[in-house]
């Protein structure tokens, strides 16, 4: 590839990024990612109060009030821009333009469903995802707190712009004989849906992701850097080997004290690039001839101090903090407040964690809103074939290498070799998350976030590694997809409000009901009218709003009724699938309101449901629609005993007991297999004692199924029993009766034709087992 168009891929990589990230925070309402409206509020109270938070102070930060400074700094300066007016003055006083009040305004959805106790969501499909109500304040054009947000949503986009070419610059300096792997590292963060998501949302970890990959890009071309030592005078000389610049030392101890103030893994940084640092110094300094102790000294108080030229800054920047959090709160990282405000510690087990690596996978790659929006599987699908690939090449090109090498081990080489540099960080940001994750809730992909450098080169290394290029380019093209998709259709289609109508559409079915809030339900259309056990109804409510409501919005109640009058599904919330109270809408204007129940698992198929409407809990219920509920899987089909009509197949009845008294009740189970619909009209069963020719002694009649799975639902391969009961009479004289079974018409009367083998029977009736009749 040439240089020229190295470039301009660079550049466009970078302008897709900016376009992804900039695309999410736009199409993500305000406050609907993690603790959104916490690190915004902290923001808000810096630039209201000109003093940096604790916890206990007043507003809307909870934890955020303890964590480190400087991106909040930052938000404050673009809040007070927000709320600049001419003269620099600030305005508090109006309500659309006073961020100080918006902490008490902002509108909870009562039955947000961010995560169950394991920590998964149970909000799949989008219903109640949404953490918040968002009305005009919220709308274009923008002012006060919703200008003050969005802005801070661009400072995190820049932050991810500068990660991504901290993730370049790495991958040159690592390979600067193939610069095309330092462009796939960074194209494949660049379009990771969750890294542009992270950073189109207010967040401090926007700061700390490209703070640590600015930091271990500079460790890795101060440890990479070419030395040159020609002898030892020079190497045992009172100055720093030629190439080491103390400069670059005292740079990175800068980045690093950036990193203390943005977030803890901060720390992490210090110690971890002081370190190297050292052991890098020591190694590229030979012992003089001067003699080993001397020499073993010497090499060590270099180490010793090119170690302080990194930390003294970091601690210069970031010390104050450690000691602040000290003072406060008995722990220099503050973590505590993090773990009591999270309910305190918790007996975490590392099964349990591995329990939770699902999710942490998942939110690594896409997961949106309050980690409860999830994508279509295939987008986590590709980013595991990615990962996959990349890890198979990896391995095989480090296998490779090993093979065909086979240097005379050198301990501090070892160490100090790029790849074990980067995955050292990656360890040690993995075990930090693991003491914390057994401490506190932590099951959040972006807590990786710090270690993008290891992660991207090792992926870029491992696709490289495949001989056909369109690999890499089908991984690139492959990502890309994945995020145009979720910014496109997943959260777009999550937060969007119920649509305003012409019409009643001509598929809906007319209800015409008005309720005590004075909302009308016009119609309803089932978007699924066949559902399975377990998964999820969908339908259209069509609604109009008068020009006057009570206070307060009301809740819709959809339930779904089985068997019984079994409740098998409900749903409570906001309409608009949490999104749209009936408070925004516009007066006189229909509304189609699509909303969805999830049939429990526990529920009993086949089943015609009921779906019912209503507005307050202790309300009657209004009946909407019906809907055909049939198990996950049919059972497989067996040998009929007779066929009936067309297509239905009489395939059990048997008597439970075999011998019973006058007046008892006898038990008759049927089994039915369907191999053709039997078309619109009603069936019914009817089951006699005594014989077929005369008039029953005792009978039972009515629809299949109790009426509870009408036969016009039926469809082919359907397998399904039933147990209906016999009553006898009580002065049924002893002895042995004849039992028979068929179906009719209710319509007509007529029953259906049945067969044996091929042979029609008398009466259309199937003879069942004699009962007998005892005292």
């Amino acid at each position: 590839m040439s240089s020229r168009l190295h470039r301009l891929l660079l550049l466009l990589t970078l302008a897709v990024y900016l376009i992804l990230a900039v695309g999410y925070g736009l199409v993500t309402p305000l406050f609907e990612t993690p603790d959104e409206q916490l690190h915004y509020f902290t923001a808000d109270f810096i630039a209201r109060e000109g003093r940096l938070p604790k916890i206990g102070d007043p507003g809307l930060m909870g934890q955020e009030a303890a964590q480190p400074p400087l991106y909040y700094a930052l938000g404050a300066l673009l809040v007070r821009v927000a709320q600049a007016r001419a003269g620099d003055q600030l305005l508090w006083a109006n309500p659309r333009t006073d961020t100080s009040a918006v902490a008490g305004q902002l509108w909870h959805n009562p039955q947000a469903d961010p995560v169950d106790p394991r920590g998964e969501s149970r909000a799949t499909p989008p219903i109640n995802v949404n953490m918040f109500i968002h009305g005009p304040a919220e709308a274009w054009p923008w002012q006060g707190y919703a200008l003050a947000a969005h802005l801070i949503r661009l400072l995190s986009a820049l932050f991810g712009l500068g990660t991504l070419l901290c993730i370049y610059g790495a991958g040159r300096v690592v390979w600067p004989a193939a610069p095309n792997r330092a462009l796939l590292a960074m194209a494949l963060v660049a379009f990771l849906p969750q890294f542009a998501f992270l950073h189109g949302a207010v967040s401090n970890d926007a700061a700390i992701t490209f703070l640590s990959a600015a930091a271990i890009w500079q460790l890795l071309r101060i440890t990479n850097y070419e030395l040159r030592i020609t002898n030892e005078e020079g190497a045992a000389s009172g100055h720093a080997p030629r190439g080491i610049r103390h400069s670059w030392l005292v740079a990175l101890g800068f980045t690093i004290g950036l990193a203390m103030l943005s977030k803890a893994a901060g720390l992490l940084l210090l110690v971890y690039c002081a370190g190297v640092v050292g052991v890098h110094i020591w190694r590229l300094i030979p012992l003089p001839s001067g003699g080993v102790r001397g020499g073993s000294f010497a090499r060590a108080a270099r180490a010793t101090g090119s170690a302080a030229l990194v930390a003294a800054p970091a601690l210069l920047l970031g010390g104050w903090l450690l000691w602040r959090n000290w003072t406060l709160y008995g722990d220099p990282t503050a973590a505590n407040q993090f773990v009591l405000m999270a309910g305190g510690e918790r007996p975490y087990s590392l099964y349990q964690v591995w329990l939770d690596m699902d999710r942490i996978l998942a939110s690594l790659f896409a997961l949106f809103g309050w980690m409860n929006l999830q994508p279509p599987a295939w987008v986590w699908a590709v980013w595991g074939v990615i990962a996959g690939v990349a890890t198979v090449g990896a391995v095989g090109g480090v296998a490779a290498a090993v093979r065909r090498k086979r240097p005379r081990f050198d301990l501090f080489a070892l160490l100090l070799h790029p790849a074990v540099i980067l995955f050292g960080w990656f360890v040690l940001v993995a075990a930090a998350w693991l003491q914390f994750m057994l401490r506190t809730p932590a099951d959040q992909g972006r807590l990786f976030f710090p270690a993008l450098i290891p992660m991207a080169l090792g992926a870029a290394y491992g696709l490289s590694r495949w001989p056909r290029p369109w690999t890499q380019l089908a991984a690139v093209g492959a990502a890309l997809v994945t995020s145009v998709y979720c910014l496109a259709v997943v959260i777009p289609t999550a937060y969007a409000p119920s649509p305003v109508v012409a019409a009643l559409p001509a598929d809906a079915i007319p209800l015409n009901v008005t309720f005590p809030e004075g909302l009308e339900l016009l119609g309803a259309r089932v978007d699924t009218p066949a559902v399975s056990v377990g998964d999820w109804v969908w339908l259209t409510l069509y609604w109009r709003r008068p020009a006057e409501l009570p206070p307060g919005a009301p809740l819709a109640h959809l339930e779904l009724f089985g068997r019984a009058f079994e409740r098998i599904g409900l749903l409570t919330g906001y309409h608009g699938r949490g999104n749209s109270p009936a408070t925004l809408w516009p007066p006189g204007e229909i509304i189609a309101d699509r909303m969805a129940v999830r049939v429990l698992e526990e529920s009993v198929a086949p089943v015609e449901a009921l779906l019912t409407m209503k507005l307050d809990e202790e309300a009657p219920r209004n009946d909407v629609a019906t809907v055909k509920i049939v198990p996950p899987a049919w059972p497989e089909p067996v040998a009929p005993l007779a066929t009936l009509g067309e297509g239905i197949e009489l395939t059990a009845a048997e008597l439970t007991p075999t011998a019973a008294a006058p007046g008892d009740s006898v038990a008759v189970r049927l089994g039915w297999q369907v191999t053709a619909p039997p078309g619109p009209n009603l069936l019914h069963v009817f089951v006699h004692l005594g014989d077929p020719t005369q008039l029953p002694l005792a009978q039972y009649d009515g629809p299949v199924m109790g009426g509870a799975y009408p036969s016009r639902l039926w469809a082919a391969g359907e397998r399904f029993d039933e147990t209906v009961t016999l009553t006898l009479p009580a002065d049924l004289p002893p002895g042995e009766y004849p039992v028979s079974v068929g179906l009719y018409d209710y319509a007509g009367g007529a029953r259906l034709p049945l067969t044996v083998d091929g042979q029609r029977q008398p009466n259309d009736a199937y003879a069942l087992d004699q009962l007998l009749i005892v005292r």
